[in-house]
């Protein structure tokens, strides 16, 4: 057995300041929009202050009980008692957080880190990863504020699609250095294939050393350049295949995104037909093509497909107004049981496929919940909004009547720059450039939909739990109005 098990006292705060702070996020504070919220703050052995920041809520929007403990949980986590390793996969350099027994965080780290997922395996905590804000020419792009965008504005939309609770956290440059990115270089000279991955860590390596400065420092130092800031956050589900994820064939780029919509629930989306008698016809369509024949299975259960059109209404919009360049192929799924009380959705994580005792009674249904965990290729000016490029909001048929309106009541505020508008810049650390552009964008994206609700081709008629609530009736005939209410 491993010595390296969790002890219950290993992460507490140094202390904790319970009043609504502004912190620069740009080297020394210059060209800086502030991030707002409840701090934790922990002092360094050499007399820094690190903070992490659960960010002010989004005007509107809904938290569970469960988000607002995770954001408690990540703001507890002081990194010098944790073992930090270099994430060894995929294309982005990020760090992973390991509660471990014990403070021999060093001899953890140099005994398990090389082995990349095998660290989780000899450490009982995993709570969560580091990631910052990487852009250049040979790197995947990565942008950190992009996350807790993303997290604040699904929960104002209210969204069945898992997106990550995100905070903002900043830690000494110089121990992250010697502890993560050494230690990440070394590793990766090493090994083939990781070309990006391995620039990545050359790009962390040149600003944490002070050779690369201007835009770059800016978008990732903070303190006078003596801490980096990143986002806090954990991805949680299995990755889907062509079935959802769309077969990819026609490359990276505009092509996969249209692959991407042809997947079964987007042809039911553009499908003229009522939404169940739409989402088994997308069944039969999509398994026209051989890549997706082997993903789709033929009896996929029609309320399955219904869930998934509404992930993709929710998916395409954040994608939408947010300006993301890099969704497909990263879209994963967690299983959740399904059922409705007094017309409301209900659901709870599924860790097999017998039902609980406790909700037996309702005839719940085990269901795949889509999950957009890869949400920091977005939000920064300069990245390919390819859900605006391909197209994605056109075409509609079918579209869920309380995301409609949502979406309606945020474009008013936004062009009358009210809260909503307000919390991009004075909570979430945004530009006014970003500001701008992500107000454009859904402003655009309103339009779209709106007057193809008011031409009749756009039905306000996609809802899930009407289909669970009457199994098997939900034909579509209901719709909801064009109108927003309260405008």
């Amino acid at each position: 057995m491993s010595p390296y098990k969790r002890r219950a006292d290993l992460v507490r705060p140094r202390w904790k300041n319970s009043l609504t702070v502004a912190l620069a996020l740009a080297s020394g504070g210059l060209s800086a929009a502030p991030v707002t919220g409840d701090t934790t703050e922990f002092q360094t052995a050499g007399g820094l202050i690190e903070r992490c920041v659960r960010i002010t809520p989004f005007p509107a929007a809904h938290y569970s009980q469960q988000d607002l403990t995770q954001e408690q949980r990540y703001c507890a986590l002081d990194f010098a008692q944790l073992a930090l390793c270099p994430k060894l996969w995929s294309t982005s350099p990020g760090t992973i957080l390991y509660e471990i027994e014990g403070d021999d965080y060093a001899g953890f780290e140099q005994a398990n880190c090389a082995d990349g997922h095998h660290a989780r395996e000899v450490a009982a905590g995993h709570p969560a990863n580091f990631k910052v804000s990487v852009n250049a020419r040979d790197t995947s792009a990565t942008y950190a504020p992009a996350s807790w965008v993303y997290y604040h504005l699904s929960r104002y939309f209210r969204t069945n699609v898992h997106v990550p609770v995100a905070v903002y956290r900043s830690t000494d440059a110089q121990a992250h250095y010697r502890r993560v990115v050494k230690p990440a270089l070394g590793i990766v000279a090493n090994r083939h294939g990781l070309g990006m991955l391995r620039a990545g860590w050359n790009y962390m390596d040149a600003l944490e050393t002070g050779r690369l400065g201007g835009g770059a420092a800016d978008a990732a130092l903070t303190d006078n350049g003596r801490q980096i800031f990143g986002v806090l956050l954990d991805s949680q589900g299995d990755r889907y295949g062509a079935e959802f994820n769309g077969t990819r064939e026609s490359g990276w780029g505009a092509g996969q995104n249209h692959d991407f919509q042809q997947t079964a629930p987007f042809l039911a989306l553009r499908s003229e037909l009522p939404v169940t008698e739409a989402a088994a016809w997308a069944i039969r369509e999509a398994r026209k093509n051989p890549l997706m024949a082997k993903e789709l299975r033929a009896d996929t259960p029609i309320e399955q497909v219904v869930f998934w059109m509404q992930d993709v209404l929710e998916i395409t919009l954040l994608d939408f107004i947010l300006g993301q360049q890099d969704r497909i192929g990263n879209i994963d799924y967690n299983w959740r049981w399904y059922w409705v009380v007094d017309g409301r959705l209900e659901s709870k994580p599924a860790h097999g496929k017998e039902v609980p005792a406790n909700i037996a009674a309702f005839n719940p249904l085990r269901l795949r919940q889509s999950a957009i965990n890869d949400n920091d290729a977005g939000v920064r000016t300069g990245y390919v909004d390819f859900a605006a490029k391909t197209h994605m909001l056109e075409g509609l048929r079918h579209y869920h009547a309380g995301l409609y309106q949502r979406l309606g009541r945020l474009a008013a505020d936004f062009e009358a720059k009210g809260p909503s508008y307000q919390w991009l810049t004075a909570s979430a650390g945004l530009s006014g450039k970003e500001a701008d552009t992500i107000a454009g964008r859904l402003q655009k994206a309103f339009a779209l939909l709106q007057a193809d609700c008011q031409g009749g081709s756009l039905t306000l008629d996609l809802d899930p739990a009407r289909l669970l609530s009457v199994a098997g009736s939900a034909t579509g005939n209901a719709s909801g109005s064009c109108v927003i209410e309260g405008s």
